[in-house]
């Protein structure tokens, strides 16, 4: 697994994707919910444009993920909190339990290598998260400081584009490496 490269983003779109299923009657519009177990975040990066100096890094840290193969780290740039804490939780849990200390909803978090968002503060000693945890935690330290995750390229292919100006542009679309 890989560190994405220092270089900056221009821009971030995140979101989680739950895998869950409506079922509506076309008569009534009565609706059925199921909501499975599946949540992944997804994100599409955009990273400002660089001479071919800086380039060359980006070139080669792209072309040795070798399409969806293998792995790197990466985080919201923007998502650092003086928050503390350690929780336990089953494989899967959405509430954690434990000990926190000036955690607020939206607050992003790293246990392992698995990026969670808070969604609620209970009390200071339970908050609710998403993703379902990924591994059983007992007393896990929560890393508030650029808390990253582990993804993976959406796609086999990628791609740049160089300008008249010989300014390279990259976007990719990642998923979390489950």
């Amino acid at each position: 697994m890989a560190a994405f490269p220092s270089v900056g983003i221009q821009s971030m779109t995140m979101r989680l994707r739950s895998a869950t299923a409506i079922s509506q009657s076309p008569f009534t519009y009565d609706q059925q919910v199921y909501q499975h177990q599946g949540v992944r975040w997804e994100a599409e990066v955009t990273l400002p444009p660089m001479k071919r100096a800086d380039a060359k890094q980006l070139e080669a840290f792209f072309a040795g993920l070798r399409g969806q193969a293998n792995t790197f780290t990466l985080g919201n740039p923007l998502h650092n909190t003086t928050a503390t804490g350690t929780g336990t939780g089953a494989v899967n849990a959405t509430t954690l339990t434990g000990s926190f200390t000036g955690a607020v909803a939206g607050d992003y978090f790293e246990i392992g290598s698995a990026l969670y968002i808070i969604t609620e503060v209970n009390s200071s000693s339970s908050i609710d998260i998403m993703p379902p945890l990924r591994v059983a935690a007992s007393s896990a330290p929560l890393d508030f400081t650029l808390p990253q995750g582990t993804w993976r390229l959406a796609s086999n292919e990628i791609g740049w584009s160089i300008n008249q100006a010989s300014l390279y542009g990259f976007t990719f679309a990642c998923v979390e490496a489950i």
